[in-house]
């Protein structure tokens, strides 16, 4: 998961760009200190490194915490 900080210039068109990054499951704003979580599903840090960055290239977007979700 990604919680994400948009910045001045965000414009609506950047949650839509995100939603069709390959390995996104979903995309939502939020109220609170993060304007928006997206959820990723990958295979291995590799390949979620690269959806990463492929999220972080899409203008609007001023920071990210990715958080690793650990399933038992």
């Amino acid at each position: 998961m990604l919680l994400v900080v948009l910045g001045p210039r965000f414009i609506r068109e950047t949650i839509d760009k995100i939603r069709k990054i390959p390995g996104v499951n979903s995309a939502h704003f939020l109220y609170g200190p993060y304007d928006m979580y997206i959820m990723i599903e990958s295979e291995n840090r590799g390949s979620l490194r690269e959806i990463v960055v492929k999220i972080r290239e899409v203008e609007g977007l001023r920071s990210t915490i990715t958080c690793n979700i650990l399933q038992q």
